[in-house]
């Protein structure tokens, strides 16, 4: 009879500190469930920029290469951004009506006073 009672006691042990361990895992520590969701979230934004940004590298160094091989794109780059033009050829730009910033507002029109 001893030795049932000694048994549940050390079940009862036994369970108290698997519970006492498993809210120490979930809640308490310096290494939390909580903390280490919110590091794996860290970690799959981080890898996530990191893709981004070597897609971004990939598509700048082929950019880079075809300036380098490629006189075609070097004549596109001349003419949409500096506006080059060949010796036979006009240029001609659009540029939207509006308010320009660069210049002082217009002074408002004269009335005509008979």
């Amino acid at each position: 009879m001893a030795e049932a009672a000694n048994r549940r006691l050390a079940r009862a042990i036994t369970f108290i500190a698997l519970i006492g361990a498993g809210y120490y895992w979930m809640v308490g520590g310096e290494y939390t469930r909580a903390g280490l969701v919110r590091l794996e979230r860290e970690i799959e934004s981080r890898r996530a920029e990191s893709t981004a940004r070597a897609d971004e590298l990939a598509s700048i160094r082929a950019w880079a290469d075809s300036l380098v091989s490629n006189s075609w794109a070097i004549e596109r780059v001349a003419r949409e951004r500096y506006g080059f033009v060949r010796p036979d050829e006009i240029l001609v730009r659009f540029v939207e009506l509006g308010v320009r910033e660069d210049l002082p507002p217009a002074a408002p029109p004269a009335e005509d006073v008979p």
